[in-house]
This record gives structure tokens, C-alpha cells and sequence, in this order.
């Protein structure tokens, strides 16, 4: 189904906008990290994002951290009034199919569902696990707690997939390049 929208790069400007606007609305405190940081991972060359975009609207995003051939997901979210209508759907296998091809490994957190601390929560996080294995990502058995947020891992199967070891060494390769030995040290851990 095409959802109206083209699949590009967005600018700094852009990228400044959103996360003035939708960022802090669409993700809790303790899962963003300071905008100077996301443009200094930018300007690093360690960072990309892409919008699907209709005009001048952007109505969906994904920020993803990179490491040589492999990338983490740092944020991922549908316009609010935009969402259930397919267009997080399209987006994603877009990416999958398109820019995301480049890496060798690409993986997601999904806040744990066994985590929840209510039925509430709980329903939210398996729609949102839901979505990603429907939409391309396999679960891995890797699971992750970073700033004090428990994770599973989620895969795109680009090529091999990877082992949980090896999936293990990615995941952690990406955090110590963004953190310090201390603070990757008392706020990374994985099992």
C-alpha cells in the first residue's frame, strides 16, 4: 500500500524541530538523551536520520545510531494523529528494504513486556513488540537494561542473523562508543 510519503534523510533543522516538538512528547525523560548530544553523534558521523515525508510534513521518524557496518535504533515514532493508519508499517519495511540494507546488523529495543509494572503498561508493550515482529524484526534472546529501562533486543535479519553472543558484542559496541567507561560501566547491562 503506498502511504503517500517518500523515505529521506532529515536535516539538522529538521531534526532540532522534531525533537523540540514530538521527541519529548513521544518518548519518557529517562529514554531521551540531550539533543547536543544526538548532533554532536550527527556531525560525528555517527548518527542518521530518516523521515517519511509527505510535502513538507514529517510523518514519521527513525534516528539510529551507527557503528561502522552496524546500527541501533534510537528512536522510532509515528506522527500521534497519523498512527494505527499503517504509515509506521510502511515506513519500517521501507527502511528494511532501502537504506537499511547498507549495515550488516541493525537492532531495536522494545521496553520488555515481562517488565511492566501493570497490566496497562503491559498490553502497550507487547502491541509495540508485536508491531516490530510483524513488520520484519526477529526477537533475539538478548536482553538489555540501560539507564535503568529493561530491554529486549529485536534483529533485522539482514544476511545472518546474528548469534546472541554476537548480538551481545554489537549491542555493547554501540553503547561504549556512545558512553564513558564509567557511565557504560554503571548504566549498561546485558544478559
Amino acid at each position: 500500500m503506498d502511504h503517500g510519503f517518500s523515505i529521506r534523510e532529515l536535516t539538522v533543522d529538521e531534526i532540532r524541530q522534531l525533537y523540540i516538538d514530538r521527541l519529548t512528547e513521544d518518548f519518557p525523560p529517562d529514554e531521551l538523551k540531550p539533543l547536543a548530544v544526538i548532533l554532536r553523534f550527527l556531525s560525528e558521523g555517527r548518527y542518521v536520520c530518516y523521515g517519511a515525508v509527505n510535502g513538507s510534513r514529517i510523518l514519521a521518524y527513525a534516528f539510529l545510531v551507527r557503528l561502522g557496518s552496524n546500527a541501533l535504533f534510537d528512536y522510532f515514532a509515528v506522527k500521534k494523529d497519523l498512527r494505527a493508519k499503517g504509515i509506521g508499517s510502511g515506513f519500517l519495511r521501507r527502511l528494511i528494504s532501502g537504506p537499511l540494507k547498507e549495515y550488516d546488523h541493525v537492532l531495536l529495543e522494545v521496553d520488555d513486556p515481562d517488565l511492566a509494572e501493570d497490566e496497562a503498561e503491559h498490553s502497550v508493550r507487547r502491541r509495540r513488540l508485536s508491531f516490530y515482529l510483524r513488520n520484519g524484526l526477529m526477537e533475539t534472546s538478548v536482553r538489555a537494561t540501560v539507564w535503568h529501562v529493561g530491554y529486549r533486543i529485536l534483529a533485522l535479519p539482514l544476511g545472518a542473523m546474528p548469534d546472541p553472543n554476537e548480538t551481545k558484542q554489537i549491542y555493547a559496541s554501540i553503547y561504549r562508543a556512545m558512553m564513558s567507561k564509567t557511565v557504560y560501566e554503571k548504566m549498561v547491562s546485558i544478559g
